[in-house]
This record gives structure tokens, C-alpha cells and sequence, in this order.
């Protein structure tokens, strides 16, 4: 975990709670966002500017893996043209071929240390701080010490109200394929388009195809599937 002596007072985003993917690599590098950003960190060489860009780009991959879960997923197209600004819009975070933004996509501080967790990431930190022992009241029902001051982005107390997806403590081959089919298979899924829920032939055809049986199959199926879409999936396309 990397430890550094030089990280500035971060004490006046402690009250933010949602941040871009942009603004929370700053932090988890010891960078006020205030100050800098990242295009700036790299071409002014910081010392930390690679440890930002990497904590931006892993944010984005978890973020496409479904463990990062945002607030808002903005996409990005640029123009080539130099009169022509760039173009943001929203899209699903497991859609691919889109460049997400990493100053418009928005994630909530519980979701960010959660994933700090949950994939063991290194952030910057100061040295633990050096505490003296000065006397105690405990008549009052108090007890006083004196600590040097540490400022660092590490995670709080994660709450129970998490915005991320489910992350289950007990493992199964069956709980494998249910996420395997939720990812593979339904996360283009509309609810206000039932034609593009999967048909049970292409669930079941894609789970067998992974090493399923065929009762693991049909169960992984008539759990994912609401009750009112047994019979709708995907129109076959007609030839013409």
C-alpha cells in the first residue's frame, strides 16, 4: 500500500458524497481535484500522476464488470474536426464500444470505498499517525487523547445501503452461471421492450455451451426470467 508524507489537507471533501471517476483517482492519489486534474498531473509529471490514471482506467474496467456500480454512465465521442466539441451522452455500463468519460460519469463515495475493499486497491495514505498519551477523564463519561491529524482518502465505515451489485458469501456452480447469464445474456435486457429479453432456447443453449447441464440450465433460466416473459424472447429475424 502506498505510504507518502506529502499528501495535501483533502478535510473539505469529507462532506462530498458523489464524485466522477475523474475527481475520485485524484483523491484516492492524495491530489486535490480542486487544483489539478488529470491531464494536468501527467504533463506536470506529479510524482503520483501514474497511480491517478491507473486508479481512473481500473475504476472504468470495474465499472464495465458490473462491481462498480455509477450514479450516472456518461459516454464520450469525440470529433476530429477542431471547431466540433465533444459529444456526451448516456449510455448502459455494460455497453461496449462506447468510450466512457471519466470527468461526466458519476459514482457515489459508498460504492468507491466499497470497491477499495472489495478489490483490495492501493490508494495513498499517510504513515499511521504518532499518538501521545495525555491523562483521561473517565468520571465524565469521556476520554481524552492527542493524535496527529491524519488527512487521507481512506474509506469510512462502509454503510448497509451500498449502491453496488449483489456480492454473495456463499459460492455455487449454480450462483456462477446465474451471474454468467445475468452478464452474458440479459444485461441488454429493456423492461419497456420485451422483445429483447433472450428466449429460454438461447439461455439454455448458451449455459450448456459453458459447461451447464441441462436441468442446471432450465433452473438458471426460470429463475432469471419474469414471470409475464416465459413465453417472449427475441423475434427470430425473417429472410426476406
Amino acid at each position: 500500500m502506498p505510504v507518502y508524507d506529502d499528501l495535501p489537507d483533502l478535510t473539505h471533501w469529507r462532506t462530498v458524497q458523489e464524485f466522477s471517476i475523474e475527481q475520485a483517482a485524484l483523491l484516492c492519489s492524495g491530489i486535490d481535484p480542486y487544483e489539478r486534474n488529470l491531464i494536468e498531473v501527467r504533463t506536470e509529471n506529479h510524482p503520483r500522476w501514474k497511480l491517478a490514471w491507473g486508479l481512473s482506467d481500473g475504476m472504468l474496467s470495474a465499472i464495465r464488470r458490473g462491481v462498480l456500480t455509477p450514479v450516472e454512465c456518461i459516454a464520450i465521442r469525440r470529433y476530429e474536426e477542431w471547431n466540433s466539441p465533444d459529444e456526451y451522452y448516456q449510455v448502459k455500463p455494460t455497453e461496449r464500444g462506447h468510450e466512457l468519460s471519466k470527468d461526466k460519469t458519476i459514482i457515489t463515495r459508498d460504492s468507491l470505498f466499497a470497491w477499495v475493499r472489495a478489490e483490495k486497491v492501493d490508494i495513498a495514505r499517510k504513515p499511521l499517525p504518532k499518538t501521545l498519551n495525555l491523562p483521561s477523564r473517565s468520571q465524565n463519561g469521556w476520554r481524552s487523547h492527542s493524535a496527529e491529524v491524519v488527512i487521507d482518502v481512506n474509506p469510512e465505515e462502509e454503510k448497509q445501503s451500498v449502491l453496488m451489485l449483489s456480492q454473495y458469501n456463499h459460492h455455487s456452480e449454480g450462483l456462477e452461471f446465474v451471474q454468467d447469464a445475468i452478464k452474458e445474456l440479459w444485461s441488454t435486457y429493456d423492461e419497456d421492450n420485451p422483445q429483447t429479453a433472450p428466449t429460454k432456447n438461447e439461455v439454455i443453449d448458451y449455459l450448456t455451451g459453458r459447461g451447464a447441464g441441462k436441468n442446471m440450465a432450465d433452473a438458471v433460466n426460470l429463475v432469471l426470467r419474469p414471470s409475464h416473459l416465459q413465453g417472449i424472447g427475441r423475434r427470430s429475424k425473417k429472410s426476406k
